[in-house]
């Protein structure tokens, strides 16, 4: 799996958590940069992606990302009112399903000040710092940081680095900006012009390196 696949992933676990029965919506541009790094720390590779991030009143999420042209390419639903998590193709209106939803949103979660690592101020919004998690071959790392605003349920910024076996090191941050609480278009959530394809898995793999995530817990 690519570093941004990776990245959108530990995404899942953490982007939509807020309570169901009070849920702000939100509407927000989103970035993602990726870096590679060589032994020394120096950014060899640059990339971004820009695409906008949606949350309804039932803390489902759609995080759509653009081509340097500006054209809809990809995007990722996580759907609470059909239990499942999409991968989507907006060039080919493809849905791939990458995984049950086995339980709703926990905004505590977000709020959780035990596991902080402390407070940070991010693009106007307070957040509390949480360290995110890798388990590999039974070990367990911290790869990064989610900076959470407790107050929204909401993950403005969250940056990992990636280290596999064998390298290259890759840092990836995404961050949320001109963040708007107000309801998205119920269209943005809808399938109905998508075909679905086969199932297949959304383990947390990266470059043929399985691990797991942990986030807040």
């Amino acid at each position: 799996m690519r570093p941004i696949q990776f990245c959108f992933s530990i995404l899942v676990a953490i982007a939509a958590v807020t309570c169901q029965a009070q849920v702000t919506p939100v509407v927000a541009k989103q970035r993602v940069t990726q870096d590679t790094l060589d032994a020394q720390g120096n950014v060899i590779k640059h990339r971004e992606t820009l695409g906008i991030y949606l949350r309804n009143s039932s803390g489902s999420t759609v995080s759509k990302q653009y081509s340097p042209e500006g054209k809809l390419r990809t995007g990722q639903l996580v759907d609470y009112s059909r239990h499942k998590i999409y991968a989507l193709s907006y060039e080919k209106l493809e849905a791939v399903e990458e995984a049950n939803l086995t339980d709703g949103p926990h905004p505590e979660y977000l709020a959780n000040t035990s596991t902080a690592l402390g407070e940070e101020t991010v693009n106007s919004l307070s957040c509390l710092v949480h360290p995110v998690f890798v388990k590999l071959n039974g070990t367990k790392r911290q790869i990064g940081r989610t900076y959470d605003s407790a107050q929204y349920g909401l993950t403005v910024k969250e940056d990992e680095l990636i280290e596999p076996p064998g390298g290259p090191r890759t840092l990836l941050i995404v961050e949320l900006s001109d963040i708007q609480f107000v309801a998205p278009d119920p269209k943005d959530f809808s399938l109905e012009k998508f075909s679905f394809l086969e199932k297949h898995c959304a383990a947390c793999t990266k470059q043929g390196i399985a691990g797991t995530v942990e986030t807040l817990k």
